[in-house]
C-alpha cells in the first residue's frame, strides 16, 4: 500500500457518520480492557439494558432536557448523550477511557458539547461538586464506578444530596455486597421506590427533597440489622462463636 492510498483509507474510516440510537445499541462499541489492551468488551451493561434505561428515561421526562451525573463512564454515558441531555457529568479515573467515548461519539456525530468528563476519583470530586452553592440538582443518578467499601455509599451520600423529589437513582451491580447493601437500606426506607429493576441494574424514585439521610433511628433497615445483632450478642457470650 502506498502512502497516499494509506491516507486516503484513513480519511474516509475518519468520516463522520450519524449513528441513530438503535444503530448504536447494535453495535456497541469495545470500550473497556481489563487485562492491558488484550481483550476489549463493551462493559458491564447489555443492549437491553442500555435501552430499558434510554426509554426509560426519556418517557419520565419528555421534553425536557434532564441533567445527569454518573459516577463511572463507558457505554451508560454514550447512551445518556443520546437523550440529548441538559448537562451530563461523568466521572471516572480514566482519561484514556474519556478519549475513546469522545472519539467514537466523534466519528459518530454524537453531540458531546454537554458532556462534562472528569477524570478523577468520585469519593474526592463528588463532595467538590455537590458542596458548589448553590448546591447542584440532578435529575438522573448512576452509581456504576468504585464498588467497594465504602465507595459506593460515599457515591450515594453526595448523589442523594444532588436529587431532588421525583429524581432517579440508579444502582448498577447489584451481585456485589456493597451494592445490594444499599440496595435493601433503600428498600426498606421511606421516600424511595423502586421503579424497576433489569437483573442486576435498579432504577429507585427519590419521593422527597430532603438532602440527606435521616439518623439511624429512621432507618429501618438499620433498626432492623441493629436489633439482630444485639439478639445475636445476647444468645452468645462475647468472644464466643
Amino acid at each position: 500500500m502506498t502512502g497516499a492510498e494509506g491516507e486516503g483509507n484513513t480519511s474516509q474510516r475518519w468520516q463522520p457518520v450519524r449513528v441513530t440510537f438503535s444503530a448504536y445499541l447494535d453495535d456497541l462499541p469495545l470500550l473497556h480492557t481489563w487485562d492491558g489492551g488484550e481483550k476489549w468488551n463493551t462493559g458491564g451493561f447489555n443492549a437491553s439494558q442500555l435501552r430499558s434505561m434510554h426509554d426509560l428515561i426519556r418517557t419520565r421526562f419528555g421534553e425536557q432536557r434532564p441533567s445527569i451525573i454518573e459516577t463511572g463512564a463507558g457505554n451508560s454515558t454514550i447512551t445518556f448523550l443520546h437523550l440529548d441531555v441538559e448537562r451530563l457529568v461523568s466521572i471516572a479515573p480514566a482519561g484514556a477511557l474519556k478519549d475513546r467515548i469522545v472519539e467514537y461519539c466523534a466519528k459518530n456525530e454524537v453531540d458531546v458539547s454537554r458532556l462534562d468528563f472528569r477524570v478523577t476519583r468520585s469519593e474526592a470530586e463528588l463532595p467538590a461538586i455537590a458542596l458548589t452553592k448553590p448546591t447542584p440538582r440532578f435529575d438522573v443518578a448512576l452509581i456504576d464506578g468504585g464498588h467497594g467499601w465504602p465507595t459506593v455509599f460515599v457515591d450515594f451520600c453526595y448523589l442523594n444530596m444532588m436529587l431532588g423529589t421525583g429524581g432517579l437513582l440508579l444502582l448498577d451491580d447489584l451481585q456485589l455486597h456493597s451494592v445490594a447493601e444499599l440496595s435493601r437500606l433503600l428498600e426498606m426506607q421511606p421516600g424511595f421506590t423502586m421503579l424497576d429493576q433489569w437483573k442486576k441494574l435498579q432504577v429507585w424514585e427519590k419521593g422527597h427533597d430532603e438532602p440527606f439521610m435521616p439518623e439511624h433511628s429512621r432507618e429501618p433497615y438499620i433498626a432492623q440489622m441493629s436489633d439482630e445483632r444485639w439478639l445475636k450478642e445476647q444468645r452468645s457470650p462475647r468472644g464466643k462463636p
